[in-house]
């Protein structure tokens, strides 16, 4: 096997982890402290790591399309990255929506768990 080839199935996880990555490192956290487990994480720290491994998916599905050449994909996870991003970054603005921050920041993980979804199955087509 090439070595271009190791590295495209090397890259082909990266959207997973790196969606599955932000989703641990946003409700993760607060899982342990709903169990009681003392975690005082810096809020900026926190919000920092939900995005960056959210942009880590965005990458992964950027190796994707340049393996299997649909655009979808990488555009359902650079929107998916952006709801998420928004949902931190513009809680105030989402406030002013009546639309519940969570929901938000929930409906950008579907997202991007779809496009990874998308990209895997592109990548085996």
């Amino acid at each position: 096997m090439s070595e271009m080839s190791i590295r495209r199935e090397q890259s082909a996880w990266l959207p997973a982890v790196g969606t599955v990555l932000s989703i641990i490192s946003c409700y993760g956290t607060l899982g342990l402290v709903t169990m009681g487990i003392i975690v005082a994480p810096n809020v900026h720290v926190w919000a920092a790591a939900i995005v960056v491994f959210a942009l880590v998916a965005v990458l992964g599905l950027v190796f994707g399309y340049r393996h299997h050449g649909s655009v979808g994909t990488l555009v359902l996870g650079i929107v998916g990255a952006l709801v998420v991003i928004f949902s931190i970054y513009g809680a105030q603005a989402i406030r002013a929506t009546g639309i519940p921050r969570d929901a938000v920041e929930i409906a950008g993980f579907v997202i991007l768990i779809a496009a990874a979804i998308w990209d895997w199955r592109a990548r085996k087509a």
